[in-house]
């Protein structure tokens, strides 16, 4: 599996990430989901997106301990918007996943910049932890085409985790899809880290009853094509739910990402 750097943070992280969001949807057990981060990791995977809310901390946290934690890079998010309130959540993900330090920790679901502007008491909350030494990066995920494309020019902001699939769907109906393609573009251009979410639309990607469940083959070698043409993202973290999906998703990057 190839490797990257994120941005300009120094991080190297694998062109596919393990997403956990819809590892929580339900029928797996803790241990099922420590298989599929250590299937993961054994194919090349190095980066775990995740969240204190996707309820994977501990099956996390079991994994680690057969892991490469400096190889490792593990990135984790807030709702939060005070500064007391994202100190706590990172230190209870510290707490959980027993490390202590997370590479990477973003302001979480951000859709517009006036709720940017309302989570400034987060932002320096984050930036206290990195002065800590407990965090040492800070990002942004939007769905938002204008928030995605200000964000591009805030240096307070390293990595952006922005979505994008082929069906232009999961952005608000905040603009096309071109419209996101052209602001995760200037944010690549701006030097800052870049990453894809729900390139499969959380399985609605062709059909929006199919929510969380699972594409046909076709469907995902559709969905990968589309996001491993677009040249400007480093690492895209789809959610993966068995070994199968993970096993299916690293032998098609590996052939797409030449």
């Amino acid at each position: 599996m190839k490797k990257i750097e994120l941005g300009q943070t120094g991080l190297q992280v694998s062109r596919l990430g393990l997403g956990t969001d819809i590892i929580h949807a339900g029928g797996l057990t803790q241990q099922d989901v420590t298989e599929i981060i250590l299937k993961a990791w054994e194919l090349g995977i190095n980066f775990i997106d995740t969240d204190r809310w996707y309820d994977v901390y501990p099956a996390i946290a079991e994994a680690l301990p057969q892991m490469e934690r400096s190889k490792l890079v593990l990135a984790t998010k807030t709702y939060e918007k005070t500064y007391e309130k994202a100190l706590q959540d990172v230190q209870y993900a510290l707490e959980t996943l027993k490390i202590d330090y997370i590479d990477l920790f973003l302001l979480h679901a951000i859709d517009s910049m006036e709720q940017f502007e309302e989570t400034r008491g987060a932002l320096e909350g984050l930036q206290e932890a990195k002065a800590r030494g407990w965090i040492r990066h800070i990002g942004l995920s939007s769905h938002d085409v204008p928030t995605v494309r200000a964000i591009a020019e805030r240096t307070e902001i390293e990595v952006i985790l922005a979505v994008l699939n082929l069906a232009g769907k999961n952005m608000h109906r905040s603009g096309s899809r071109q419209e996101m393609e052209e602001a995760i573009r200037r944010c690549y251009e701006s030097g800052k880290g870049v990453y894809i979410m729900k390139p499969f639309a959380r399985g609605r990607l062709f059909d929006d009853a199919n929510k969380d469940k699972p594409l046909l083959p076709h469907q995902v070698r559709q969905g990968l094509e589309y996001i491993f043409q677009f040249p400007y993202f480093h690492a895209v973290v789809p959610g993966m739910r068995s070994i199968q999906q993970v096993e299916q998703n690293v032998a098609l990057v590996e052939e797409l990402d030449k």
